[in-house]
């Protein structure tokens, strides 16, 4: 048997991963003006669980015959090579490939690394996307409570935009707003659920923590004036309140500030939990609301509009964190330094989540 062949066994039994401990802190060499990309990298590569569905060739299982099915193997390959051993790569396949697919990125101009995750993440859902059943149990012997009726609206959401492509990245990091429009006029309340990827928090002078970004994010907003709602009941343009909160949490749940705003850079403190984070304030339903998250990757960026870099903060197999600086990969000594003004995107882990998630 090879060592190939041996490894996807032991991962495949290894549920907790820890087959990968020590590994997985292999710097990636700026080939021009590429340190967004390295930087959105090195967050999706501190995420080991979905690092174990490539390596594991779990993927293979999945993959269609989408154009997207080539930049799903290039971004395999570049993963094995990636955590085979801790050493410096030069991502040069894997962007060209990438910038075949989003022209902005075969060029070597400075772009944004949170649009970078979630395009990568794009990508591997496109080409690794299957039909799926998605069931709806519904006991007609019972009334239904103002809580499951909400309940079942949001699964025939899903149900409708997913049933046809489902995938493994949608699993682990899309979740489901809930909007809520209230008109004053009827006090009709329509409801609308819509799938997320990054939830990108406002930033204001009242804004000083995670939560204070969460709890202005999820202020009522007054529909009024030229943003007047169209109210299907009333048959005409009324006044309304609107509040968006979130229905579902997904496993990898990502969080960015919104530091760009108009014509200049907002380089505010904002503080962060690291450990044991619980976002109930975020979200409706129950059982996430019991949901515990640890950090395990900060994107940061210096500079200003027109120019700056991008580099990652990243939590180790071992549970150290790392300064992954292009190829320069240091070790973090104090924890609590990796919480600045820098911050542009978080990346948080649920606990309890282990390979069993993405591997049969």
């Amino acid at each position: 048997m090879d060592e190939e062949s041996k490894y996807k066994i032991i991962l495949k039994k290894d549920k907790n991963l820890s087959c990968l401990l020590n590994l997985g802190n292999s710097g990636l060499v700026n080939i021009g003006n590429t340190c967004f990309m390295n930087t959105a990298l090195q967050c999706l590569n501190s995420v080991n669980v979905f690092c174990a569905y490539f390596l594991s060739d779990q993927y293979k299982e999945d993959i269609n015959k989408k154009k997207e099915s080539e930049f799903v193997e290039i971004y395999s390959n570049f993963l094995k090579n990636f955590w085979s051993e801790n050493c410096i790569i030069r991502p040069q396949n894997f962007k060209r490939t990438f910038g075949n697919f989003y022209d902005p990125y075969s060029s070597f101009r400075q772009n944004d690394a949170a649009e970078c995750f979630s395009k990568i993440i794009e990508l591997l859902h496109e080409g690794l996307c299957y039909q799926v059943n998605i069931d709806v149990v519904v006991d007609h012997r019972k009334d239904l409570s103002e809580i499951d009726k909400i309940n079942l609206l949001a699964i025939e959401s899903w149900k409708r935009q997913y049933s046809n492509n489902y995938s493994i990245p949608l699993k682990l990091f899309y979740g489901q707003f809930w909007s809520r429009i209230r008109c004053i006029k009827c006090n009709r309340i329509s409801h609308n659920f819509d799938p997320f990827g990054i939830i990108n928090l406002p930033i204001s002078e009242k804004t000083n923590t995670l939560d204070d970004c969460i709890e202005y994010y999820t202020l009522t907003e007054n529909m009024e004036g030229r943003n007047k709602y169209n109210c299907t009941h009333c048959k005409q343009e009324t006044i309304a309140k609107k509040r968006i909160t979130i229905w579902k949490l997904p496993p990898i749940l990502t969080f960015s500030f919104n530091r760009f705003s108009g014509d200049k850079k907002i380089n505010k403190y904002i503080d962060f939990p690291i450990n044991k984070a619980n976002f109930s304030n975020l979200v409706e339903k129950q059982i996430d609301k019991k949901a515990i998250y640890d950090l395990v990757a900060i994107a940061n960026h210096s500079g200003g509009l027109s120019g700056g870099h991008y580099w990652a903060y990243t939590r180790g197999t071992n549970g150290k964190w790392y300064n992954c600086n292009d190829d320069d990969i240091t070790e973090i000594l104090n924890e609590s330094s990796i919480i600045s003004n820098t911050a542009y995107f978080l990346v948080y882990k649920r606990r309890g989540i282990t390979a069993d998630i993405v591997i049969s």
